[in-house]
């Protein structure tokens, strides 16, 4: 039998949604600069040679550099390191202390818990290599809240950047961190996201044999520069990276991302863990049609439930086209080189069935550091670009790996939105 406070607190914590207004707004910018407390384990607490495998072959990279210890030895390296992205998947989170003044902010719960979000994109600066062994501390906290409107997801909504940065254990504040993310995130409210129903009809793609054979020969023809050094002296502007394909995107494709990343920051999991979830975070959790308790998170995975926020289909997390520009990237640069910054725009969505193709040409150099900028996006099968993006490699002039710049902050990209 449960007691009336085990009700009042059933009742508190499925009170109704915030709107998405001035008021909501302002609640967030006062959080804004203060770190989040976070006790949801990553994936990767302890940095791994194996955890590096699963995060490459989890985004459809088999790269030697990434997956085979023994290869990546006999680089200039000497020894393994993660993808460029593989810290989204890692890190222990630093203790956090607040303040009377940001206990008061923080206090309330999410005041967007049960509205819509869409990854609309990212910045990162790489600034070390991640190696087996590390234990990288994780922070994350509000970077900026804009109310606007957009046609990304439905009308009026909340663009929210987060930053997040991850330095070694051991570390003092003097050293440069690992790597910084700035994630940026529409907010809108799904069922205003249903009723305009702007993606409703598209068109779902039947393939042909001539349609899967020619990404067959995209994959066949897939080269990766690897222990050839691609110098800064043999790079032009306009020169076009040879391009890659990824899909069609299918639900093991979602499924394997998980392997790469985990759960991400909702957590989830099946059975007890799921139940422990949904006590944690009840508004992530609504029912589905058979009447039980499950994700939100499933319109990554489920028609239906994608179609019931007027999507034609379960769509791809932004991120990992994210990961498919870096792919790209690494592929074409070689063992020697550093990707050192990069933006992604997400601009449209990629559903299940969907076929994108990553492709970039150079668009500027920069002799001073060697570094070269490239222009990026994804193309679909319909021959919509559903994202953009910019890289910063740091090619090397000679025959030795490259010099990572030390972290500056006017190095951060500008921030993207929908």
């Amino acid at each position: 039998m449960s007691t009336q406070h085990d009700e009042t607190k059933a009742v508190k914590a499925r009170r109704p949604k915030r709107e998405i207004n001035e008021e909501t707004v302002e609640i967030l910018r006062h959080r804004i600069g203060i770190a989040t407390r976070h006790n949801q384990r990553s994936h990767n607490e302890v940095c791994s040679v194996d955890s590096f495998r699963h995060y490459a072959l989890g985004i459809g990279d088999d790269n030697p550099f990434y997956c085979d210890p023994r290869y990546a030895q006999s680089t200039l390296w000497s020894e393994p390191i993660a993808p460029p992205m593989y810290p989204i998947s890692a890190g222990i989170a630093r203790r956090v202390s607040w303040s009377e003044d940001e206990k008061a902010a923080m206090s309330g719960g999410d005041p967007l818990a049960g509205i819509g979000q869409y990854m609309c994109g990212e910045r990162w600066l790489f600034l070390r290599p991640v190696r087996e062994g590390n234990t990288l501390q994780r922070e994350q906290s509000l970077h900026a809240v804009e109310l606007k409107q957009s046609n990304f997801g439905g009308g009026v909504g909340a663009l929210l950047s987060h930053q997040v940065s991850w330095v070694d254990e051991g570390d003092d504040q003097k050293i440069s961190p690992y790597a910084l993310r700035f994630l940026d995130f529409w907010h809108a409210d799904r069922e205003h996201s249903a009723k305009s129903g702007k993606y409703r009809d598209v068109e779902r793609t039947i393939y042909t044999d001539d349609d899967l054979a020619k990404i067959d020969a995209g994959y066949a023809n897939e080269r990766v520069r690897g222990s050839e050094p691609r110098l800064f002296s043999g790079v032009s502007v306009d020169d076009a990276l040879d391009p890659i394909v990824k899909g069609p995107l299918c639900v093991a494709d979602v499924m394997s991302y998980h392997v790469a990343i985990g759960w991400g920051g909702f957590g989830g999991g099946a059975n007890k863990i799921a139940y422990k979830a949904r006590q944690r975070i009840p508004k992530f959790y609504i029912k589905n049609e058979l009447g039980f308790w499950d994700s939100a998170q499933r319109c990554h995975w489920e028609d239906a439930w994608a179609q019931s926020m007027g999507q034609p289909a379960a769509y791809d997390y932004g991120a990992m086209r994210t990961n498919w520009m870096v792919h790209l990237i690494t592929n074409w640069m070689g063992d020697n080189a550093w990707l050192w910054k990069l933006t992604a725009s997400i601009q449209k969505f990629n559903y299940i069935g969907d076929t994108q193709w990553m492709s970039g040409v150079v668009t500027s150099l920069d002799e001073k550091v060697g570094a070269v900028e490239i222009a990026l996006k994804g193309t679909n099968q319909r021959g919509d670009v559903t994202c953009t993006g910019t890289a910063v490699v740091i090619l090397p002039k000679d025959e030795r790996r490259v010099v990572i710049p030390y972290y500056d902050p006017a190095d951060v990209p500008e921030a993207v939105a929908p």
